[in-house]
């Protein structure tokens, strides 16, 4: 069974609370960490591997400095629904962007659509590995 894993940096300490509860309560995945102040630094980007799913509240130009460094799935959640730095955001790579007021509903669809890619992603790359062996044993 595939365990999604999530990282939530966020500036407000309520909207990061709110966000690991949903994923808490419907299972969505395992919550490694939500933080802000830790984010910022060099070295703790160096951790990232692991993470699955990003999910930011922090301005897009500290985004777009973390897309090069994360190979994982990024959801935006922001105040800012400026259709401009919007496109900026998914031209950026960002996988969904969200306007706030949180609305479980979206975040809870918006998360199981990213999960299913990713599980996909993982499942298509296993079964690569696994003809690739028997590639290599013929």
């Amino acid at each position: 069974m595939i365990i999604i894993k999530f990282l939530i940096v966020s500036e407000d300490q309520s909207t990061s609370s709110i966000l690991s509860k949903i994923i808490e309560d419907h299972n969505l995945g395992e919550i490694i960490e939500y933080s802000c102040s830790k984010f910022i630094s060099d070295s703790y980007l160096l951790n990232l591997k692991d993470i699955d799913i990003l999910i930011i509240s922090l301005p897009i130009s500290f985004i777009n400095k973390l897309i090069s460094k994360f190979n994982g799935k990024i959801i935006v959640v922001s105040d800012i629904s400026d259709k401009t730095i919007i496109a900026q955001a998914y031209l950026s790579g960002v996988e969904y962007y969200i306007t706030t007021p949180i609305n479980e509903l979206e975040i809870i669809e918006v998360i199981k659509k990213v999960v299913k890619i990713i599980k996909l992603q993982k499942y298509m790359y296993s079964i690569k590995n696994i003809l690739n062996m028997t590639e290599t044993k013929t």
